[in-house]
């Protein structure tokens, strides 16, 4: 199947995530298709007549949808179910998972590639942690490869694509144009693995793609949420409107960067005393659990993130992190030092929460990505 991200392409902003409402002609096929793929895999198993109610394409749209779709093997005819209605039982419809796997690769622990390949439902067949070096650089993505072709020996039939989750920022086009940490500068790691493996591959800042995992599987409130990955450094993805933001240099949400400290730490990107320096994985290693440090890590993440809540008011801030559970009490903290920091009105049922796909939220993001860009499924 083609690519399926036409109706939902780019914008300078960024991209909408989900169809919503059928489509103009122009595009009508591969919308509607990725329309009736996403209410399935949220809403079903439902028969013809709840899908067209659901979706408000016709029902003889629906028909024609549901048997091109059965026909490719996607979706499967479950046969008649009695839904306690009177008359005769309707014919239920639902996706079929084992119809094509995703290989999702997460890179936001540095030295090891988590990889997993996971069915259509998103549900992991096979899971592998693969250390890919000990230096930065070239050798990252040699090792990286060498990991994938490995996963894809070993994977079911078929898999249609692979994700990719990384630091730093990424273009459009797969190409990572930073990841400080990995010490990777413009490499075009989408071209560079689909030469290898003959596969579509998608590539994407692992924030941005842990947002989405939070939209895709976790039902995350899509009018105003912001994600911070905690990880070897420190990113953030902003969700506004069912918009996932990227601006135009697709660095939108890079707060690691952001001077925190006056006269801090120096920092991985050459600067100093960027909020990353104060709240990382690392930094919390450190700290060992310390209730003050972790009010202050809290304190200082506060003031940097106080003016983008008040400024897009947000809903939430969901914080996740690659590699361990992050105490209650540094959320609670970050919570605190906001709504210090705001109007009342702006922080009425604000939360600061884990994210739903915990320590394999960007891995599971990932999965999303593909989904996407494959099936138009969000």
């Amino acid at each position: 199947m083609t690519d399926a991200h036409a109706p939902f392409s780019h914008g300078q902003l960024g991209q909408r995530l989900r169809p919503t409402t059928k489509a103009q002609p122009t595009d009508s096929r591969v919308h509607n298709r990725a329309l009736v793929l996403t209410t399935l895999f949220h809403k079903g198993p439902l028969s013809r007549a709840d899908l067209a109610r659901a979706t408000g394409l016709t029902r003889v749209t629906i028909s024609d949808l549901v048997q091109k779709l059965i026909d490719a093997g996607l979706v499967s005819d479950q046969g008649p179910v009695s839904c306690g209605r009177v008359g005769k039982p309707a014919n239920i419809v639902s996706m079929t998972p084992s119809a094509g796997y995703v290989l999702a690769v997460d890179l936001s622990l540095g030295l090891t590639a988590r990889t997993a390949v996971l069915d259509l439902s998103g549900q992991s067949v096979l899971r592998r942690e693969v250390p890919i070096g000990d230096t930065r650089g070239a050798a990252d993505v040699e090792a990286l490869e060498q990991a994938i072709r490995q996963m894809l020996l070993e994977a079911p039939s078929p898999v249609v694509g692979v994700g990719i989750a990384t630091p730093g920022v990424v273009e459009t086009n797969g190409v990572v144009r930073s990841a400080a940490n990995l010490g990777w500068v413009d490499l075009p790691l989408k071209q560079r693995l689909e030469d290898l493996i003959d596969l579509p591959v998608y590539v994407d800042n692992d924030a941005n793609l842990a947002a989405r995992a939070e939209f895709t599987f976790g039902g995350a409130n899509p009018t105003g949420m912001m994600l911070i990955m905690v990880g070897l450094g420190l990113g953030a993805a902003l969700l506004l409107d069912g918009v996932l933001l990227e601006g135009p240099t697709s660095s939108a949400g890079e707060i690691g960067h952001v001077t925190a400290v006056d006269n801090g730490e120096p920092c991985a990107c050459g600067r100093a005393g960027c909020l990353e320096t104060v709240f990382s994985a690392g930094s919390l290693d450190q700290i060992q659990g310390d209730l003050d440090k972790l009010e202050q890590i809290g304190a200082t993440t506060g003031t940097v993130l106080a003016p983008v809540v008040s400024s897009l008011n947000l809903n939430e801030i969901v914080v996740a992190s690659p590699n361990q559970e992050l105490p209650d009490q540094l959320l609670q903290a970050i919570a605190g030092s906001i709504k210090q920091r705001v109007l009342p009105a702006t922080s009425q049922g604000f939360l600061v929460r884990p994210a739903h796909g915990g320590s394999e939220s960007a891995l599971l993001g990932a999965c999303a990505l593909v989904l996407s860009r494959r099936y138009g499924i969000a």
